[in-house]
């Protein structure tokens, strides 16, 4: 939810129309946008001085040809053609550039005129605050670096240094502009900083659903001889059987009803309510014991699919999956082993069931017994809490 908010005030201050992005800060796929580029004036008598002046919006990089080079996003500088010239300005950023251009009309003999003012206008090399978006009472810290400049002021301060911070806290959305002039003429640059109304205090509520089994998605599979040999029966047992083959339990439960923003707080899978026939022990003295039991995740679908796939289809076993203690107590199977939130991407993704393999790590003790334990009567009890 609080992902959905910043992307919403983003989507605002793009509405809200910023002269500037500061450096660092995504330009959210737009190209730059040139909001001015014109001499004034456009005609002049050879010798005679005009001054370009721009403005650029959403730009890493501007420059201007005839050999000005890089320039602020915003500013003015003097020019002395000694014929008509075009001038081109050129802004880029990740997204791509844009180009205007504008004419000087030079005419006429030389006339006696000052001198064109030497040297190059101020860069300002960064302005930018560390947050852009902030709530009545929060605070934003503005930070600047200009070189090449004989005088610095910011709107409603005053005079400030070259190279500063000031930490403000505006009532309202606002836009701080910092200029800065030598002899050779001007750069400016703003930045538009979002008053937000504070937001309600996030409240959660709690849920807790407890799912049966469904009995015609659940059962079991015994491997045969054959390699494609294999017996689906609607009794959810795993062990082995009189033949010494191996029997997998397969437990289907709808989550359909957990809401789809909910984040899981525990899934617990319980088998204790289970039956037993001969003796599926984990330590046997005569024969070969059943090895340790083990629950899996896997998306097998319905009953009618029970086979080949599902028999042996890698899983993810679940958290602490393997255990040898009878009675099985409740188990906590909202992750796999390797961590994967596994219940919760279910909910995520749409899908409206969670799925269980049980078998035993040994397929058979040798015994030509059936020992099996069988989980009819499994149950999955979810906790979750949503967002209000």
């Amino acid at each position: 939810m609080k992902t959905t908010v910043a992307l919403l005030l983003a989507l605002f201050l793009l509405i809200a129309g910023c002269d500037y992005i500061p450096e660092g800060t995504p330009g959210l796929g737009l190209k730059p946008k040139i909001n001015k580029f014109e001499a004034t004036p456009s005609v002049i008598n050879q010798g005679e001085v005009t001054y370009l002046s721009w403005s650029v919006s959403n730009a890493d990089s501007v420059s201007i040809d005839n050999g000005i080079g890089s320039v602020a996003l915003t500013g003015e500088i003097p020019v002395s053609p000694n014929n008509t010239t075009f001038y081109t300005l050129t802004a880029t950023n990740f997204a791509g550039e844009a180009s205007a251009r504008t004419q000087i009309m030079v005419q006429g003999e030389p006339t006696t005129q000052p001198a064109t003012p030497t040297g190059t206008p101020p860069t300002i090399v960064t302005f930018y605050a560390d947050r852009l978006m902030i709530t009545p009472g929060e605070h934003v810290t503005l930070s600047w670096d200009v070189v090449d400049a004989t005088d610095v002021t910011f709107e409603d301060v005053g005079q400030v240094s070259a190279k500063d911070t000031i930490t403000l806290s505006p009532d309202s959305t606002t836009t701080y502009v910092i200029t800065a002039t030598n002899s050779a003429g001007q750069a400016a640059a703003g930045i538009t900083v979002v008053v937000q109304p504070s937001l309600p205090p996030e409240t959660t509520a709690e849920g807790m659903l407890i799912l049966n089994a469904i009995p015609e998605e659940s059962g079991s599979l015994v491997r045969g001889t054959g390699y494609l040999d294999y017996t689906k029966y609607e009794s959810t047992c795993a062990g082995d059987t009189t033949l010494n083959m191996a029997s997998r339990a397969f437990l289907s439960f709808d989550i359909s009803s957990i809401p789809d923003n909910a984040i899981i707080e525990e899934a617990m899978l319980d088998l204790s309510y289970y039956t037993q026939q001969g003796d599926p022990s984990y330590m046997r003295s005569i024969w070969g014991n059943m090895g340790a039991l083990e629950v899996y995740h896997i998306q097998y679908g319905g009953f009618e699919d029970l086979g080949f796939d599902a028999y042996t289809e890698l899983a993810k076993l679940t958290a602490n999956g393997e255990f040898t203690d009878y009675p099985v107590s409740p188990r906590d199977v909202q992750y796999s082993d390797d961590g994967e939130p596994v219940i919760q991407e279910l909910v995520q993704q749409g899908k409206s069931r969670a799925q269980f393999r049980i078998q035993f790590f040994t397929t058979t003790n040798w015994d030509s017994i059936s020992d099996m334990l069988c989980f009819d009567n499994a149950s999955l009890t979810i906790k979750y809490t949503t967002a209000q």
